[in-house]
């Protein structure tokens, strides 16, 4: 019998052993030779979670399995999570792949998927990999919190500015070079003389700083509606989706979580001028 294999490992198990890539090629060359199965062919997404099927090579695996004159029978995964971690994909892929005459086997969770108990077997596996992903999730979303509330870095670049620098398991911001500390100071003096996005931009191009930066009006807001700058930390501001805030009763802002560059006086000011242009805008 001719297989392909697929083999896939998310970034947070790029490290476990048993889960790499060279361990589960080995694995699944393993269990077809024992079968004296043929492996025609592998697909291979490397830190790729199996939360949905936008996986380049997964994908390539499909279109495969639908042309007239494939050469394989057989999708080996060492696991069923390998394949997906979303028991709807999986369910919708399975049946898919059953129509065209191809079977997707474990190596590690053989089940006989012709019979009542191996079809309500794979079904269980299919609902507990879902529920690690889903409870994944939650947990780091938990832990995520509780990093925000004590003040430190929970993703993402620093703010123009500053640097990330870790403490222990812990990261938090530093000041950035004095040229950049210079610029931001500089962009909430000019909001606070009245001066808008489209005007700081040009101004801070026309200066050249820093050296081969180009200043759009929309960072310039970006920046100035930063509490960041104030030395504070803000999460859970923006929605999962787009650019929309959440309400501000679900944020979490924890103060003087690391060194300020602007003072709070400076940042009235800015805000104020923002406000009543935004204000004489609207009129």
């Amino acid at each position: 019998m001719k297989v392909v294999v697929y083999l896939r490992v998310s970034s947070e198990q790029q490290s476990e052993r048993q889960l790499s890539i060279p361990a589960q090629r080995a694995a699944l060359e393993s269990y077809a030779s024992e079968r004296g199965w043929q492996i025609v062919d592998e697909y291979l997404d490397e830190a790729k979670s199996a939360k949905s099927d936008d996986r380049p090579d997964f994908l390539r695996m499909i279109d495969a399995a639908k042309k007239p004159y494939r050469e394989f029978q057989v999708i080996l995964v060492h696991k069923f999570d390998r394949f997906s971690r979303s028991s709807a994909d999986h369910t919708i892929y399975k049946a898919l792949l059953k129509k065209l005459g191809i079977s997707v086997i474990s190596a590690s969770e053989p089940t006989e998927t012709d019979t009542p108990h191996g079809m309500l077997l794979e079904g269980m596996l299919e609902v507990i990999s879902e529920f690690y992903n889903v409870n994944l999730k939650h947990e780091t979303l938990k832990g995520m919190k509780e990093n925000a509330i004590q003040g430190f870095h929970c993703g993402g670049r620093a703010p123009f500015g500053y640097r990330l620098v870790r403490t222990g398991r812990k990261v938090n911001y530093e000041l950035g070079p004095d040229e950049e500390v210079k610029v931001i100071k500089q962009i909430f003096r000019m909001a606070a003389e009245g001066m808008g996005g489209k005007k700081i931009a040009r101004i801070l191009n026309e200066q050249g700083i820093p050296t081969g930066r180009k200043w759009l009006p929309s960072t310039i807001l970006s920046i100035l509606n930063n509490e960041a700058y104030l030395g504070n930390r803000v999460w859970n501001k923006k929605m999962e989706m787009g650019s929309r805030n959440r309400p501000q009763s679900e944020w979490i802002v924890s103060e003087n979580s690391h060194p300020a560059i602007i003072e709070n006086d400076l940042w009235i000011r800015a805000q104020s001028q923002l406000s009543l242009r935004k204000k004489n805008l609207s009129i």
